[in-house]
C-alpha cells in the first residue's frame, strides 16, 4: 500500500517515516515582541539527535523573519555544521537548504520528523565535504502561520533569515559563502531567495543557486495539473494557503461543494504515510472541475499567481537547473522555457535533464550532479553553460 500511495502523490520520495515524539511544542512558540525583533534574529536552540558516530552537530532553530508583506513573523529549522575537515581553508561554507512539499500545518515541519537531517537531500554528502548546511521549516511549518505555500518571498525571507539565525550559535565556525539549494516547493523558495538574496542579505556572498524540479509558472503547473491526483492536491494546498495570506476568497475560484475537501486536504501532512492516504482520500470529494474559473482570470488570484511566478534566473550568479524529462508535476517544458529565457537574460546556467525520471526519482538521480556543482562553486571555478 505505501508504494502505491508514493506512486500515486509523486511529491516526495518517501524517504520519511512516521514522526518520532516531538520536542517540547512550546520550543515553535514566539511572542509578537519575539517576532517582530530584526529579521534572522536567534530567538531559541537547541541541540538535535543525530546517529552515533555521525560527523556533525545538529540543532533545532526559531528565528525571527518576515512574510511576504515585510511583517514580523517567526520560523523555525535546522543548523547541521559538519565536523569533517573542510578542502578549502577558512570558515566554512553553507549550504541553504529548502525543502519540497510536505503540507500546510504546523505538524508538517521537516524539523519534527523522525530523522530531521534525513529530510535533507544530499546532507551525508555536505557533512563529508565538512560544508555547514541550514534548513527553514518556513513560516507555518513547526510555528505559528499562516502557512505561505509557494509564497515567493515569504519562503526566500526564511531561508536567507535561517543562515543569519545559525550564525548566532554558538561556535557555529561559518563563513559568508553561500549556495542555496532546493527541491520542487524548496527549489521556487532557493530560487526567490537568490533575486532577493543581493538586497534583502547584502552581507553573504551567494555563490549560486541549485534547483531540482523547481515550479516556475505557477499558472501553466494548476492548468495543466489541475486533471490528476497530484494537481488537486497540490492545488489545494496552495487556494487555502494563499486565500488565508492574500485574504482571498476561494468561493472565487472553487466550487462550494469542494471548499470542505480543500481543509480536509490541508489537515494532512504528506511526508508521512498516513498523511498520504488521508490526502488521496480527501481529495477524492473535490471532482476533476472543482475549480470554476482560471485563478489567473479572477482578480486578485491573478496578481498572487503572477507575484509567486518565476519568469528567469537571477542574472548576476550562476545556477544549476535539474529537472526529470517525465516530471507530470513540474512540466520540463516549463522548466526549459524558464532556462531559457534565463540563457537569453545572460544567466550562466547548467541544465541537466535526467532521462526517464520523474519528480519522486530527480533527487536521487539528481543530487550527485547537486552536490558536485555546489562543490565547484565553493572551490571558485568557473561555472559551466550549456545554454545555447
Amino acid at each position: 500500500m505505501r508504494s502505491l500511495v508514493c506512486a500515486a502523490l509523486l511529491l516526495l520520495a518517501c524517504v520519511t517515516t512516521a514522526q518520532a515524539k516531538s520536542p517540547d511544542p512550546s520550543f515553535y512558540d514566539a511572542t509578537l515582541a519575539e517576532a517582530a525583533l530584526p529579521p534572522g534574529t536567534l530567538l531559541k536552540a537547541e541541540r538535535m539527535p543525530l546517529p552515533p558516530l555521525y560527523r556533525a552537530k545538529a540543532w533545532r532553530m526559531l528565528y525571527a523573519t518576515r512574510d511576504t508583506f515585510g511583517r514580523p513573523i517567526v520560523s523555525s529549522g535546522m543548523a547541521i555544521i559538519s565536523t569533517v575537515p573542510q578542502r578549502q581553508p577558512g570558515p566554512r561554507k553553507i549550504v541553504a537548504w529548502a525543502h519540497p512539499t510536505t503540507g500546510t500545518k504546523r505538524a508538517c515541519a521537516p524539523s519534527l520528523a523522525k530523522t530531521p537531517h534525513k529530510t535533507i537531500v544530499g546532507i551525508d554528502e555536505f557533512v563529508s565535504l565538512g560544508y555547514a548546511v541550514v534548513a527553514t521549516d518556513y513560516p507555518g511549518l513547526g510555528t505559528p502561520g499562516p502557512t505561505g505555500y509557494l509564497v515567493g518571498k515569504g519562503q526566500a525571507y526564511a531561508t536567507l533569515d535561517a543562515i543569519r539565525a545559525m550564525q548566532q550559535i554558538a561556535n557555529h565556525g561559518t563563513g559568508k559563502d553561500v549556495v542555496l539549494f532546493g527541491y520542487s516547493q524548496g527549489g521556487h523558495a532557493a530560487i526567490f531567495a537568490s533575486l532577493l538574496a543581493s538586497r534583502y542579505a547584502p552581507g553573504y556572498t551567494i555563490r549560486g543557486v541549485a534547483a531540482i524540479a523547481p515550479p516556475t509558472d505557477l499558472r501553466r503547473l494548476l492548468l495543466a495539473n489541475i486533471g490528476s491526483v497530484e494537481g488537486r492536491v497540490l492545488a489545494g494546498f496552495t487556494l487555502q494557503s494563499w486565500a488565508v495570506k492574500y485574504g482571498l476568497s476561494m468561493r472565487d475560484v472553487a466550487s462550494e461543494n469542494s471548499l470542505a475537501a480543500i481543509l480536509a486536504i490541508n489537515k494532512q501532512c504528506i511526508d508521512t504515510v498516513d498523511g498520504q492516504i488521508g490526502v488521496l482520500k480527501a481529495q477524492k470529494k473535490l471532482g476533476k472541475s472543482f475549480l470554476l474559473y482560471d485563478p489567473g482570470t479572477v482578480k486578485g488570484w491573478n496578481t498572487a499567481l503572477r507575484d509567486n511566478s518565476l519568469t528567469s534566473l537571477p542574472v548576476d550568479m550562476p545556477a544549476l537547473v535539474i529537472q526529470g524529462d517525465s516530471d507530470d508535476i513540474v512540466r520540463p517544458n516549463v522548466t526549459l522555457d524558464t532556462v531559457r529565457a534565463s540563457c537569453r537574460a545572460g544567466t550562466r546556467v547548467k541544465f541537466i535533464s535526467l532521462p526517464g525520471r520523474g519528480h519522486t526519482t530527480a533527487p536521487q538521480f539528481g543530487v550527485a550532479d547537486a552536490v558536485q556543482w555546489i562543490s565547484e562553486r565553493f572551490a571558485g571555478l568557473p561555472a559551466p553553460s550549456n545554454c545555447r
